[in-house]
């Protein structure tokens, strides 16, 4: 089993491929999809990803968690290795020693709650400014894409995942939600560890985070052309991976027969 760090644990198993696809066009069997996914994602792993990007607090990691286990992928949350970065207040020189199993082992020993709060994310949006650091990071995440262990793909969510990391990728989806609705989900998840958080705290924190997301230098979070976009604000989060399952569907099913 493949040890990959999500925000909800250590280690994802995702089932395999059970789901056929949207386009009137239909394999003969969505397991005959799967086969032919797998035979080209050998030869170019770099191409079966699915690329979740989006706002914090969209719902994009939800979202990818379940699609994850709906196609048989592998699930890597990236946010997670520059929070990580953050946390331990590493230099890039000592990012470059790192493996992905020294991060991911390292990862078990630290709270969620802890790796989650404002004040790391704060460290983060400062840290994820570095280009020595985006460009190690860059790396780390293109090595597990080439290698998921016993899986067809990767569902990879970030913030440069599709524009960056993997502009080809399979399928590209954007999720993204108002931001007072994004903020009222980031504070029902605050106040279980700190009840005297604020609407209006977390609401200027989400839009400080969204500023400096979408204007840094490096590899800024953008939404082009090439992505669907998923606006989670006034739907539920199964009516948003119904929606979000129908494209990846349909783009899969293309990629298999070589569109």
């Amino acid at each position: 089993m493949k040890f990959i760090f999500t925000a909800s644990a250590i280690v994802i198993s995702c089932g395999l491929l059970v789901t056929g696809c949207s386009s009137s066009k239909k394999p003969e069997s969505s397991n005959q999809a799967m086969e032919i996914i797998e035979t080209r994602s050998r030869q170019d792993k770099m191409k079966s990803v699915i690329a979740i990007d989006g706002h914090a607090g969209s719902g994009k990691g939800t979202l990818a968690e379940k699609l994850a286990k709906r196609y048989g992928f592998a699930h890597f949350d990236t946010g997670i290795l520059y929070r990580y970065v953050a946390y331990k207040g590493l230099s890039p020189i000592e990012v470059e020693k790192l493996s992905l199993d020294d991060i991911f082992n390292d990862l078990k020993e630290i709270p969620q709650e802890i790796l989650r709060s404002d004040q790391v994310g704060a460290k983060t949006a400062e840290m994820a400014k570095l280009p020595e650091i985006r460009r190690y990071i860059l790396r780390l995440q293109r090595d597990f894409i080439a290698s998921p262990g016993k899986y067809a793909g990767t569902v990879m969510e970030g913030r440069d995942i599709g524009s960056v990391v993997v502009p080809d990728a399979v399928c590209k989806l954007f999720v993204t939600a108002r931001l007072d609705v994004r903020a009222r989900r980031r504070l029902a998840f605050l106040k279980q560890k700190n009840p005297n958080v604020t609407y209006e705290e977390v609401y200027e924190n989400m839009k400080k985070r969204d500023f400096q997301d979408e204007n840094r230098k490096e590899s800024p979070l953008v939404c082009n052309s090439s992505y669907s976009i998923i606006d989670t604000s006034d739907e539920t989060v199964d009516e948003s991976f119904d929606k979000a399952s129908k494209i990846v569907a349909k783009n899969l099913y293309q990629y298999s027969k070589g569109d």
